[in-house]
């Protein structure tokens, strides 16, 4: 029987609820059906992203745009992704996929501070 992160599940659906309260009105069960398939497709994600950087011939650390960001660095404008990969999200439908790009630290900078 597979394992789950039921903390990261509930983290997930609350997040999603939350997001979306201010939108439109979608009830909390909605929200744990689609932290469900979110969390179901995380497996698959992840081996499609390492299949890619394997292929790409990428050893070193990798991160999509959003990945940087959040690891307070950005990727320098004109910078071409070293690899691209589909992968699937619940979030826009069943089945439904977008393009996710990847990108190396020697392609990023520091985050410039607004003042």
């Amino acid at each position: 029987m597979k394992r789950y992160d039921l903390s990261a599940l509930m983290r997930k659906a609350w997040h999603i609820f939350k997001k979306t309260a201010a939108k439109k009105a979608i009830a909390f069960g909605e929200a744990l059906r689609l932290a469900w398939r979110w969390l179901k497709v995380q497996a698959s994600n992840a081996a499609k992203i390492e299949t890619a950087a394997a292929e790409a011939g990428v050893t070193g650390e990798y991160h999509s745009w959003a990945g940087w960001q959040s690891l307070g660095r950005e990727v320098i404008h004109g910078s071409k992704a070293i690899f691209q990969v589909e992968v699937d999200t619940p979030e826009r439908g069943e089945g439904k996929t977008f393009r996710k790009s990847f990108f190396v630290v020697d392609q990023t900078q520091p985050l410039i501070a607004v003042a």
